[in-house]
């Protein structure tokens, strides 16, 4: 897995596998559970890693060239 801060966009790129994804989303679906014993169905905080676990469940798909341009 590799990840790289892009500070221009505010954004984290993350290029990783399908196991590497499927083990973030198991985390971050904990993490929002605590959030929500915390804070409440729909807080902020829950509604956040919520935005967050559907960001990594459909990645949006660069090409290769395009990425190559970003650097």
């Amino acid at each position: 897995m590799k990840a790289t801060n892009s500070g221009k966009n505010k954004q984290i790129i993350i290029h990783a596998g399908y196991s590497e994804a499927s083990i973030i989303c198991e985390a971050l679906s904990s993490y929002q559970l605590a959030m929500q014993q915390l804070y409440g169905i729909n807080s902020e905080e829950e509604k956040y890693i919520g935005e967050l676990l559907h960001a990594i469940r459909n990645p949006e798909v660069i090409k290769q060239e395009a990425c190559e341009r970003e650097r």
